[in-house]
């Protein structure tokens, strides 16, 4: 704002926050894939040989889906390689941790991949605002609360193994405040053993570096281990309440026994979850708009996905368009829903986009005057058409009166009213 000149930690920490946060709208979750032939809903068949062209980007599983509508099969390659997940920026716990830590490292963070050994993976950078490692969940768009998966998931922890370029680290004590009980649970081999292996692990990533180099990461090791000490002496903040899951489906969530205590407390489908931009008000209460308009006139609902099929095509380009000079053509089909359907300018005013029906040159949409604002917008309306074209092929259908996506927000966006903790500057009341 021009009133307060950051340090270049203070920046650094800043951006990696808001890059967990863009990269929460970037991903996409994927319960189970949607049909190659008909993007209608699939159902599990099992696994399948990985062909040489998944193999190559470390799709060593590929899973097997049948359509419940056409009966064709459609593949699922696990790829672990983050040049092939920037393209196909999707997946489940591993492919996002894969990928984020991969931004995080393109950024300069140092940065390392965490693997729980009870199935899930997240990111660590070192803050050298704080210095000290901080936790981030791609996947949950949540930062800096190491006790969400002990506390708000209810996970029965054992090894929690941090992977860096300098060395494997067996960070555990960080992420639980019942030591003793996670120790029990610790039955691979001896502490030592763990100990002995990681460490001659270390001492080959370090092998090639310099005596200054090696002083410096030796000094950030034992510091954080006598903080993981510590942690083991420190007791739960009983009036913090963390979140269960927010990340799969619910019965996935509700079989791995991960749904914690808060789950009870629905939240919209913005894709951080935590958003408060007014943006997302005026987006839903647009849609909702041309759900009714649809209600009210007894439109087929094979008419209405097409119509947010084709809608989130011209979402799609404008997104993946120059910042700067973001503007698409529109088609025949385009123009038909912009000439029979008022709502739609209203949904493109609230994404700062205007539509250019009648002025010299070939119909278009372009932005109006706010490029930021369209540039934040436009990943929230593309997962709210994403969650009304899902609903619909799963026979969920809108009825009059209906607000999308659910009526019990607070304010504009969604918040979770239990004490989580939010980004810096973000303030929240809840009735």
């Amino acid at each position: 704002e021009g009133i307060f000149s950051p340090s270049k930690n203070e920046e650094d920490h800043a951006f990696l926050l808001q890059l967990l946060f863009w990269f929460k709208q970037s991903f996409r979750w994927v319960n189970a894939p949607a049909c190659d032939i008909c993007d209608r809903e699939t159902s599990v068949v099992g696994m399948g040989n990985p062909l040489p062209s998944e193999i190559e980007f470390g799709a060593s599983r590929v899973e097997i889906y049948r359509c419940n509508h056409c009966s064709s099969i459609t593949r699922f390659p696990r790829y672990n390689d983050p040049h092939k997940l920037i393209q196909t920026r999707k997946g489940r716990c591993g492919e996002w941790a894969n990928c984020f830590t991969f931004y995080c490292r393109v950024y300069g963070y140092e940065a390392r991949l965490i693997l729980d050994f009870t199935d899930h993976v997240w990111t660590e950078c070192f803050s050298n605002l704080y210095g000290r490692w901080i936790h981030l969940d791609p996947c949950e768009g949540v930062y800096d609360n190491p006790l969400l998966y002990e506390k708000g998931w209810n996970k029965k922890l054992d090894y929690a193994i941090g992977i860096s370029k300098d060395g494997v680290h067996d960070i555990t004590k960080r992420y639980t405040r019942k030591w003793h009980e996670v120790l029990s649970r610790r039955t691979i081999t001896s502490e030592d053993t763990v100990s002995a292996i990681l460490m001659n692990i270390t001492r080959k990533c370090r092998s090639g570096l310099s005596s200054d180099e090696l002083l410096a990461l030796e000094n950030r090791d034992r510091k954080e281990s006598e903080e993981l000490s510590k942690a083991t002496y420190l007791e739960v903040n009983n009036s913090i309440s963390l979140p269960g899951r927010q990340s799969g489906s619910v019965e996935w969530r509700a079989a791995r026994s991960e749904l914690g205590q808060a789950d009870s407390l629905s939240c919209s489908s913005c894709p951080i979850r935590r958003c408060v931009d007014a943006h997302v008000s005026k987006i839903y209460d647009a849609l909702s708009a041309i759900l009714s308009h649809f209600c009210d006139n007894n439109i087929p609902n094979e008419r209405i996905i097409e119509v947010f099929v084709t809608l989130r095509s011209l979402m799609q380009n404008l997104k993946d368009a120059n910042f700067k000079s973001r503007r698409v053509t529109l088609d025949q089909k385009l123009q038909q829903i912009f000439e029979i359907l008022p709502s739609a300018e209203r949904l493109l005013s609230a994404i700062s986009l205007k539509a250019e029906l009648h002025t010299v040159g070939d119909p278009s949409v372009a932005t109006d005057g706010n490029l930021i604002h369209t540039s934040l917008a436009l990943p929230v309306a593309l997962d709210a058409v994403d969650e009304i074209l899902s609903n619909y092929k799963s026979n969920i259908f809108y009825t009059k009166g209906h607000q999308f996506p659910r009526g019990n927000r607070l304010c504009s966006g969604s918040v979770l009213a239990s004490s989580e903790q939010l980004p810096i500057g973000i303030v929240c009341v809840a009735n």
